[in-house]
């Protein structure tokens, strides 16, 4: 649903479940293409007061992780929500965690391989976004094997995406599979993102 009607979706539903807005810590936006730099950061305006407003801004921190994806098929006419997260009391013991998405841009602002999307330069992006999520995962004390959906958005090939220099490398965990999407990260000149997640339950909820 278009992200202005979703602000209410989430605090209806929370509220139907008992739970408080600050309960809310995740959500997955689709847009309808990459966004300059100057253009994401006013995206993010509207956004942000929203937080703000649920008292879900720490410092100059938010508290809710988000991933923004461009579909290459079928984009939505606006900027929509596809999926939110939220936490609930623990009924038994088990690591959940959510991560933002991680595109093959660094801290620094700079593109990986920019303008590039040559088989050597696809394959340095998807590795740059998996030693970026290793890299967070090993910050909050977990690894791969927790996470219960890991997944990939990129448009163009990816040569030997299966083997050891790229998700080979995770063991295990990839077992579950990958899912993977014909998208772009929300900047203009990424093209690769990767999202992990473990989480307890997945809902599907009707929005008529």
């Amino acid at each position: 649903m278009p992200i202005e009607q979703a602000y209410s979706f989430i605090e209806g539903h929370l509220k139907s479940i008992g739970r408080p807005v600050q309960a809310f810590c995740g959500i997955e936006l689709r847009v309808p293409e990459p966004l300059s730099f100057d253009k994401w950061s006013s995206f993010n305006v509207p956004y942000l007061e929203q937080l703000r407003k649920w008292n879900l801004i720490f410092g100059n921190y938010s508290c809710v992780c988000r991933s923004n994806i461009a579909l290459d098929v079928h984009p939505p006419a606006t900027t929509s929500m596809c999926a939110f997260s939220y936490t609930v009391p623990a009924t038994a013991k088990g690591t959940t965690f959510l991560l933002s998405g991680q595109a093959d841009i660094g801290s620094d602002g700079r593109i990986v391989a920019e303008s590039d999307t040559s088989p050597a330069a696809m394959q340095r992006r998807a590795r740059f976004t998996i030693d970026t999520v290793s890299d967070t995962l090993n910050k909050l004390g977990q690894s791969w094997t927790e996470t219960t959906r890991i997944a990939l958005f990129h448009v163009h090939d990816i040569p030997d995406l299966w083997g050891p220099a790229l998700f080979g490398s995770l063991g295990e965990p990839i077992q579950r599979g990958l899912l993977v999407y014909r998208a772009r990260p929300p900047i203009v000149g990424g093209e690769v993102e990767l999202e992990a997640r473990a989480v307890r339950q997945e809902l599907s909820i009707a929005t008529w």
